[in-house]
């Protein structure tokens, strides 16, 4: 036998195809174990490069937003310039449509972040201001109200004094033992708190410039995409990305801006009212009631419950207002004024709404909750589709009422409806199948005493009936 009929034979002993599977398992599986154990290092190393991109992360965040006002004005700019310009090249009037459109944008962007700083700072100085200064007055309205809540409940008395020396113990042990200690670390965080804040402002302007550059060069970015997508796949997957990514930006652009417009419509809404019934930090509870309705579902009850701790401490009658106005404003903006301006921009039902920003919370925080509900309509819609697709492929529809009422397919290949059947374990069965034979032998005994009864009342007739002939002859 020859070199090559004895490698073919061996070949064929071996699958070839199955070892090579195998080997790739085991290579993921080994992967993915030192990946777990380098977690904390691999977080760390995202973690740093994200907070070395963040100027960059907030120029794509602004220039995300800039995008559709520098398309429209880009479009009526070039317009006006063709109309003005006539004999012009188109060349030099789309780079100077371009520019401007940028140029005016960001003015724009800054002259609204300005003016909103403008009228916010000074209202929200006065109101921590007042807050301040009224500590006093409301650490004695606490006094009163634990007062009156002691002398209607004199057993609470009793029940206080038995815990001050522990209480008291408590924090005398934690000021000596976790605070003074402690006190290094913590003007080193106050510290990093101020450089941290520093530091956000310089990112902001930073990714402001980013954001230029950005907006400046959307075209070459959006070409060089093309050229890389078209170049790794053949042209039906590449129309087919292009097309997802297109999705992608019309549900992201149409819920955050429509959020954005939201949100604030409600927090105008929330000062107009607070204003009206002179309610106590009426700048500082709107803001807190527009910035947390960014968060879908969960967001006005989030923003409620601090302003309500600080309306109620200056006034519980208008803590109560304040609630029901809540309760209100959130049925509104839920009912009317969400749905006219996201247009159902998601497409999700309330249950995957609700789901979204709990995983997207748990796992991201607060741009989670905010990111989760786009993030997951268009991972909805995508994995839709292609339940379409397969759907389709196999002769099925892809209609849900179809499947509501059904419990498989026969062996033609026809649809099996009706109720559920129930799922009977061997025990049952075969305790079932002995009650059917004990009623089957009970049957059975009754039909034979039945018919024996039959049987006697039958010949007890017919010997009447001779009997009856035989009287009738006599006579």
């Amino acid at each position: 036998m020859s070199d090559e009929e004895k490698k073919k034979k061996r070949l064929e002993l071996v699958d070839v195809k199955m070892m090579l599977t195998l080997a790739g398992a085991g290579c993921i599986v080994v992967l993915f174990f030192l990946f777990i154990g380098k977690f904390n290092s691999v977080l760390t190393i995202i973690s740093k490069l994200f907070s070395a991109m963040t100027p960059i992360i907030i120029g794509f965040v602004i220039a995300f937003l800039l995008n559709p006002l520098v398309n429209h004005l880009r479009r009526a700019i070039k317009n006006d310039l063709t109309k003005m310009f006539k004999k012009a090249k188109e060349k030099t009037i789309s780079s100077i449509s371009d520019a401007m459109a940028v140029t005016l944008s960001v003015l724009l962007f800054l002259l609204i972040i300005t003016a909103l700083l403008w009228i916010l700072i000074p209202q929200l100085y006065e109101s921590v201001q007042n807050l301040y200064n009224n500590f006093d007055k409301y650490v004695s309205n606490v006094e009163t109200m634990v007062n009156k809540v002691i002398r209607n409940y004199p057993d609470l008395v009793s029940m206080v004094n038995n815990y001050m020396d522990d209480i008291e113990e408590s924090i005398k042990k934690m000021l000596t033992d976790k605070l003074l200690p402690n006190m290094n670390n913590i003007v080193v965080a106050i510290t990093s708190g101020v450089f941290g804040g520093l530091k956000v402002i310089l990112n902001f302007i930073i990714g402001i410039i980013a954001a230029i550059y950005i907006l400046a060069s959307k075209d070459k970015f959006s070409a060089q995409g093309k050229k890389i997508i078209y170049s790794l796949f053949d042209k039906k997957k590449g129309n087919a990305i292009l097309s997802t990514i297109d999705y992608i930006d019309a549900v992201f652009s149409g819920f955050i801006g429509g959020k954005l417009l939201d949100s604030f419509i409600v927090g105008a809404i929330c000062f107009i009212f607070c204003k009206l019934v002179d309610m106590p930090y009426a700048v500082l509870i709107s803001v807190i009631v527009g910035a947390t309705n960014i968060i879908p579902f969960f967001g006005p009850f989030i923003g409620a419950i601090p302003s309500a701790v600080l309306v109620l401490v200056e006034s519980p009658k208008m803590c109560i207002v304040f609630i029901i106005f809540i309760l209100i404003l959130q049925q509104v903006d839920g009912n009317i004024i969400g749905p006219l301006i996201l247009s159902d921009s998601t497409g999700l039902s309330s249950f995957w709404v609700l789901f979204a920003i709990l995983v997207g919370g748990n796992l991201f925080g607060f741009v989670g909750m905010v990111l989760g509900v786009p993030t997951f309509a268009c991972i909805y819609t995508f994995m839709t589709r292609r339940l379409k697709e397969n759907l389709n492929k196999r002769g099925l529809e892809n209609n849900t009422s179809y499947f509501v009422a059904l419990r498989g397919f026969d062996e033609n290949g026809e649809p099996i409806r009706g109720p559920k059947k129930k799922i009977e374990s061997a025990s049952y069965k075969r305790k079932r199948e002995k009650q059917l034979q004990q009623l089957q032998q009970s049957k059975e005994f009754i039909d034979k005493v039945t018919r024996h009864d039959r049987k006697s009342e039958t010949e007890n007739l017919n010997s009447d009936k001779d009997k009856k002939k035989k009287d009738s002859r006599i006579e």
